[in-house]
């Protein structure tokens, strides 16, 4: 059990923890059109996991890049996928308002999307499962749109006699600035804090999120128009 507990921080770092970014708009692609994205930025998790020497909880920080794109599968629909240093994201996206230009009005959408990290070294075979329900805002400007996200998550970790299931609750904002004809720049601030916690009566991690999760990003997004 403490060699399990002592990969904890590399799971945590390398396969736990999913990205908050959005990095897109609340507009969906127009049907048939597709684009592609590049995302450099930063994330911090405030006391992630407990010391068991000293009874306190650690943070972490570290830096991540993130890869993907999204196509539109109807004018109100879409689906994508992105992948990062720290794992992988399937995600779509529902039009619940469209405006009849991306120059000016409001777009509103859901974007639903799940990430799985199976983890095996050793003795340790672990599944770590997260589900976001992210509402996307987007007030347009001149074909720029201003994004506000709000968002729930849950999370579930087992496999290894290990047991943990957090609620999660965010957001993110950002700007996502037409640059040109098929290309945009997206700075974005994302957040979770972690609203309940529960571990497993038979599980005797270390790992229990207490505090927030903050990630920067700066999106460099292609195509689309």
């Amino acid at each position: 059990m403490k060699r399990r507990l002592a990969l904890l921080p590399a799971l945590a770092l390398l396969t736990g923890c999913p990205s908050f970014s959005t990095m897109g708009t609340a507009r969906t692609m127009p049907k048939g059109k597709g684009q592609l994205f590049v995302a450099p930025g930063a994330m911090v998790l405030q006391d992630f996991q407990r010391d068991t020497t000293t009874g306190r909880s650690d943070s972490f920080g570290m830096p991540t890049v993130e890869f993907g794109g999204r196509y539109g599968v109807t004018d109100g629909a879409e689906v994508g996928a992105k992948v990062s240093l720290l794992g992988a994201e399937l995600d779509t996206k529902f039009a619940l308002r469209r405006s009849e230009t991306a120059d000016a009005g409001l777009d509103v959408a859901l974007a639903p999307a799940v990430s799985i990290y199976p983890f095996r070294s050793g003795d340790t075979n672990a599944t770590y499962a997260w589900v976001h329900l992210p509402l996307l805002l987007g007030v347009n400007v001149g074909g720029s749109q201003l994004v506000i996200g709000p968002r729930v998550s849950g999370m579930i970790i087992a496999g290894g006699g290990e047991s943990v299931r957090a609620l999660w609750l965010g957001g993110s904002l950002g700007f996502a600035w037409k640059v040109g004809d098929g290309f945009r720049l997206l700075p974005e601030l994302s957040m979770a804090y972690p609203a309940s916690v529960s571990i497993g009566s038979v599980s005797a991690t270390n790992l229990e999120p207490r505090g927030a999760l903050f990630q920067g990003s700066l999106g460099f997004l292609f195509g689309g128009d």
